[in-house]
């Protein structure tokens, strides 16, 4: 099903690391919407978020770094905020 939204070309520019430090449901909730665009040889691929949840770090008990349990797959939820933590379920 295609969408009745068409997307302007500011729509493709990447968000500035600022719209990610903020605080976390806000974010959260500001995401949706937006495109996720991933350039490729073959071509260009682009989604949009429906859906976002947000969890508050190592405080957060349903959180995957809860108690700061580092791990490899878990180290990005440590660093530098707006990079992907693609959790499969």
């Amino acid at each position: 099903m295609r969408s009745t939204k068409s997307a302007a070309r500011s729509d493709f520019e990447p968000l500035p690391r600022s719209f990610y430090a903020r605080p976390v449901v806000r974010v959260a909730r500001d995401v949706i919407g937006k495109l996720l665009v991933h350039h490729t040889a073959a071509g260009t691929l682009v989604g949009r978020i429906v859906e976002a949840e947000a969890y508050r770090g190592p405080e957060d008990r349903a959180a995957h770094s809860f108690g700061g349990r580092r791990t490899e797959r878990t180290e990005v939820r440590f660093g530098e905020r707006g990079l992907a933590y693609v959790c499969f379920v």
